[in-house]
């Protein structure tokens, strides 16, 4: 492989994967797409950079044209917030954009693509072995919007390209930019809350269980899929976790100590709320 074109490649998930693979790739040519240029970050100078918007089908068509990329890494997305506010620009972007840049790459003859999903597409009340194999039942837009796109992306894969979808589970570490803004999930608003108030106060009771997964092991897990190209990617759907189930309680006790350990100070409280829980118990997702 010579050139790799990272949708939302300046995101939380995608700058990380980026900023590893040009470590540990450096014959690799990278290009980063944005909807809009504009002045990016020190991170990212490193990169080419296009200009290119899912929802525009001859913008998408522009920028594989100009990049000739051998695979594609999509991660471009409304995030879980913006899509439960917005459903339908939810569905535009994560359903119908695939949709368009799965069809301008194979009609420019891309050879590999890479679809991250959601574990949330599963029933979130299971409570058995989460596989490959649990049946889906998506509640939410996100993960609504995420099965679709992941059906667009088999129905490519029956036509001959070589796609991977990743389900991936709740990742955390932190971003190539702090103006990258994903302060919402946990392990995030939790560091934030420590550091900025001295303080960490729950939106529950903190029992409910999550798999989390550190962003460096998602850019390893990349790179090592990487490592068979093009090679048929199996059936092309791997869960991507870490098979770490915490309670939110052990993730804020977890970022206290770490905030003792560094800043030489404890958190004052840990104090818990009344919000209804999602999942209760200990989370099995499978990864094998």
């Amino acid at each position: 492989m010579k050139k790799l074109l990272i949708t939302g490649g300046l995101g939380y998930v995608g700058g990380r994967i980026a900023s590893y693979l040009n470590e540990t790739n450096p014959e690799l040519t990278i290009i980063l797409t944005t909807r809009k240029m504009r002045a990016f970050p020190l991170w990212a100078k490193a990169f080419d950079v296009a200009e290119m918007e899912v929802l525009d089908e001859g913008s998408i068509q522009q920028c594989i044209n100009d990049s000739k990329p051998d695979c594609i890494i999509h991660l471009a997305a409304v995030n879980e917030i913006d899509a439960q506010a917005n459903p339908a620009l939810a569905e535009a972007v994560n359903h119908r954009g695939t949709e368009n840049l799965l069809t301008a790459a194979d009609s420019c003859g891309v050879r590999g693509f890479i679809y991250f999903s959601t574990f949330h597409v599963y029933d979130k009340n299971i409570d058995s072995v989460i596989t490959e194999h649990t049946p889906t039942n998506p509640s939410h837009p996100y993960a609504v919007t995420h099965l679709e796109a992941e059906k667009s992306v088999d129905s490519f894969r029956e036509r001959g390209m070589n796609t991977l979808i990743f389900r991936l589970s709740n990742s955390y570490g932190y971003p190539m930019h702090r103006d990258v803004n994903r302060w919402t999930l946990v392990f995030n608003d939790l560091c934030r809350q420590a550091v900025t108030t001295n303080r960490i106060v729950l939106h529950s009771s903190g029992t409910q269980h999550r798999d989390f997964i550190a962003l460096s092991d998602v850019a390893r897990a990349v790179q090592h899929c990487m490592r068979t190209f093009p090679h048929p990617w199996v059936d092309g759907l791997y869960n991507l976790g870490g098979e770490c189930s915490m309670s939110i309680m052990e993730v804020a006790r977890r970022v206290a100590k770490v905030y003792e350990e560094h800043y030489g100070k404890k958190v004052d409280e840990i104090k818990t709320g009344t919000s209804p829980e999602n999942i209760q118990g200990q989370v099995k997702y499978s990864i094998e």
